[in-house]
């Protein structure tokens, strides 16, 4: 089993409420099994200089808020491991193209993993301002594909 079909194995498992998974391919085995209870990892606390706490207390102005929402970027980001495909056919249009207006909800593309089509649906609107990853490329879960205005 190559590695991107291990991890988009490891990914799907991931979003399953399995407690165990045990596949066969080609003489190999590989079984997945869920430990009893997750324990989040916390990194150990680093210490901060006295003048530290005071300063994260203070609000941010108005204007500074403004300043990072606008820089912000609006992104759509793959949602698990897998092949990309931006058309629901080869031969078939694309989903959006740069210029579109997209809306909550709406379709922009597939991600395929293991024989299985997952659609990537958009959850902000706005216009589609650049496609960052071309058809058919792999892609890592929360990598960005396409960028908003």
């Amino acid at each position: 089993m190559d590695t991107q079909a291990l991890k988009a194995l490891i990914d799907l498992f991931g979003r399953a409420p399995l407690r165990e998974l045990e596949i066969s391919e080609g003489g190999q085995t590989v079984k997945i099994t869920r430990a009893k209870q997750a324990q989040a990892f916390v990194p150990p606390a680093s210490p901060l200089p006295a003048a530290a706490p005071a300063a994260a207390t203070t609000p941010p102005s108005p204007t500074e808020e403004a300043e990072v929402s606008s820089t912000k970027e609006l992104l759509i980001t793959a949602p698990m491991y897998g092949t990309l495909h931006l058309s629901p056919a080869p031969d078939a249009p694309p989903f959006v193209a740069v210029g579109d207006t997209l809306h909550a909800g709406q379709q922009v593309g597939l991600i395929e993993a293991m024989k299985v089509f997952t659609p990537i649906k958009t959850e902000i609107s706005g216009r589609v301002e650049a496609i960052l990853v071309p058809d058919g490329s792999e892609v890592e879960a929360h990598q960005p594909l396409i960028r908003l205005s």
